[in-house]
Formats: C-alpha cells, sequence, structure tokens
C-alpha cells in the first residue's frame, strides 16, 4: 500500500474509498471543530479514517475520537493509521444506522460523510442526541445533482422539496439540504443553529448545533419557505408561499422549496475560523480565508444572489462589468452587495432585478 500524507498525517488508503479532492474540505471542517468546545467525536463514515485522524491531531477540544465503518478492511486500516500516528481512537466494524441505536448521548460531535446522501442517515444521528441539551453534527451531500435540480423527482422523493435548476442551483440546493435536517431535528424538540456552510465542487458541507426546545424547533420551521424565480424577468424572492405567476412580470415562473431561508453560518463561529487558519500551516490556507470571508459577507443578505453574466445576457448588456465595479455601483447606490462563495459569478445584494438592471446599465 502507497503511504499518503495529508497535513502532517501520514496513512495508508489501502483499497477503501479516499478522495484527495476533499483535502480542502476537510481542512475547513476541522476549523469549525476547533472552534467547538470540548466534544467527543464519532466518525461515522471513516474509510481509511483520514478525517477523524486529522480532527483529533489538530484540535486539542476533541476528547475522544471512535470511528465506524461497514468495512472489515476500513476498520483495520484506522486502527493501523491511528496507531501509526500516535492517536489514541477506537474503530468499529459496523453499519451506522445499527451502530448509534443504543449509543444515545454517547458523543457530542457526530461525521455523516457518507458517500451520496446523508438523508437515510440524519434520522438516526439526531435521534442519538434526543437526551442531551445540545450537540453537533457535521454533514455532507455529494448527491449534489439531485439537490440542485438535475434529478427533480429524486429529490422530491429523498427531500421532499422542489428543486431549482436555475443559476442560483447551489444555494438552493444547499437551502432543502438545511430544511430537512431542520425538520428532523424538529420531531425531537431540536432547533438547529447553522454554523457554517461550504458548497465546493461536488459537495455540500454543512456544521451545525442542536439546541433542545420544542419553541426553537417551531422557529426554524418558520424559517423555512420558498424560492420564487422568474425566467422571464429574472425576478426572484424568498417568502412563506410559492407561486407560479410572477408578481413582477405576470408570466410563469420557477420556485423551489420547501427550503431553508434562514442563515448559512454564524458570525463567531467564522471569526474563530479565521483565527485558527492564521495559526496552522494548512495547504489551501489562502482558498480557506478567502472561502471564510466570503461566507461573513453572505451573513444578513437575502437567500439567493444573481449570476452576473447570465442577467447581463438576459439584458443585453455586453461585455458584463467586472464584479467589483458593480459592488461599487450598487453600494453607491445605497444597496448592500457582495460576492458569494457559491459562485465566482454571483453577487448577493438587496437590489430588486429593476435596480440591479440600472446599476448594470450604468457601468456600461
Amino acid at each position: 500500500m502507497a503511504e499518503l500524507q495529508e497535513e502532517g498525517i501520514s496513512f495508508d488508503a489501502g483499497k477503501e474509498f479516499y478522495n484527495p479532492h476533499m483535502h480542502l474540505c476537510r481542512s475547513f471542517s476541522s476549523l469549525v471543530v476547533g472552534t467547538l468546545p470540548e466534544v467527543k467525536v464519532l466518525d461515522a463514515f471513516s474509510a481509511s479514517g483520514i478525517r477523524g485522524l486529522r480532527y483529533a491531531k489538530e484540535n486539542p477540544n476533541v476528547s475522544s475520537l471512535e470511528m465506524v465503518d461497514v468495512s472489515a478492511d476500513a476498520v483495520a486500516l484506522c486502527r493501523q493509521n491511528a496507531e501509526r500516528n500516535g492517536i489514541k481512537a477506537k474503530a468499529h466494524e459496523a453499519e451506522f444506522n445499527k451502530f448509534i441505536i443504543g449509543k444515545e448521548g454517547d458523543y457530542d460531535l457526530l461525521e455523516i460523510d457518507p458517500f451520496g446522501s446523508p438523508a437515510p442517515y440524519s434520522y438516526n444521528a439526531i435521534r442519538s442526541f434526543r437526551f442531551k441539551k445540545e450537540g453537533f453534527l457535521s454533514i455532507t451531500a455529494t448527491d449534489t445533482a439531485v439537490l440542485c435540480g438535475a434529478h427533480a423527482n429524486a429529490c422530491m422523493r429523498i427531500y421532499h422539496s422542489v428543486p431549482l435548476h436555475e443559476e442560483i442551483y447551489h444555494e438552493a440546493g444547499v437551502r432543502i439540504l438545511w430544511k430537512c435536517i431542520a425538520h428532523i431535528a424538529g420531531e425531537f424538540d431540536f432547533g438547529i443553529v447553522p454554523l457554517a456552510t461550504f458548497s465546493h465542487r461536488h459537495f455540500f458541507k454543512l456544521f451545525l448545533k442542536l439546541e433542545k426546545g420544542a419553541e426553537k424547533g417551531v422557529k426554524c420551521f418558520r424559517k423555512t419557505g420558498y424560492l420564487i424565480l422568474c425566467p422571464h424577468c429574472r425576478y426572484r424572492h424568498g417568502g412563506e408561499v410559492a407561486s407560479e405567476i410572477c408578481p413582477k412580470c405576470g408570466k410563469k415562473a420557477k420556485w423551489a422549496g420547501p427550503l431553508w431561508l434562514g442563515e448559512l453560518h454564524e458570525p463567531k463561529t467564522l471569526e474563530k475560523m479565521l483565527a485558527l487558519n492564521a495559526e496552522r500551516n494548512y495547504s489551501h490556507k489562502e482558498k480557506l480565508d478567502k472561502e471564510i470571508k466570503l461566507m461573513q459577507g453572505e451573513i444578513g443578505m437575502p437567500p439567493y444572489f444573481f449570476n452576473i453574466h447570465s442577467t447581463c445576457g438576459h439584458l443585453d448588456i455586453q461585455p458584463p462589468p467586472k464584479t467589483e465595479v458593480l459592488l461599487e455601483k450598487l453600494r453607491g447606490e445605497g444597496f448592500r452587495a457582495v460576492r458569494t462563495h457559491f459562485s465566482p459569478i454571483g453577487v448577493k445584494t438587496d437590489a430588486d432585478i429593476c435596480s440591479l438592471a440600472k446599476s448594470l446599465q450604468a457601468t456600461k
């Protein structure tokens, strides 16, 4: 077996699944873990164990680490890799949904990073905290084609929401996943606090805190609703009800939901992540710094963005302006406007489509 290296961890992957493209995600996730109080961690889909091992090595607040995988070979690898790096950890051969039954309250942070959808594991993951006042979840979804609307029927079946295969599909997909988690949490009298949300390449990454309280669950339920996007005039809106008629131009609109309309990030968490990133010598240090700062800008903004190129195409404005030029123009007009980590050519703003069109025209 070839020896691999990732941020100071030496490990073997053997024949188990290992995705080097998730290196950035693992670094992002370890930063979030470092912002939490003392936690007992369960890495529920461990494979080689690299994610859980990094959490334990990089974060002194991780008081214990256990790993679970259905593959006996993976469990052997986890034990081998933990021993090689001098990390104390237990590894169990089991299917997660069976393993977690009877383990209620044993862990403070569950890492749910399956291949594909996390939906089949989210119910039991949240259920395992039902006797605690709080808990933490780290959830990865790699079925982004489903959540983003390329397979709409699958999204309706798995996540009980209608997706939106339009320019804002990444954000809409993330918000559908957040809605799914919020509704499950509510069944166990939990509210959720999104700590950080990361959309990159082929995955969505969600970190959240569960807070006990029936009213908190209801409050989160009221943060769910629908996104409306008109393919004709480019109007968009997030609200309590869906509509097939655009309120601006009267033509047929598209809608998605139910989905989460609340915040995607927690300000203090992002601040702490930036401070930790400054201290660590990560391979993706500059990239992480840039992404986290973009997330800070997204706080308090509408639950959608505008793609500059497609908007200019609709308005017949060519060439499209540089993003910073448009942002400066919008801010000069008194609107809030920021970049978004969901798209390199996306802008979040509280300007409506008419005001945005005027600002775009003024940049010509």
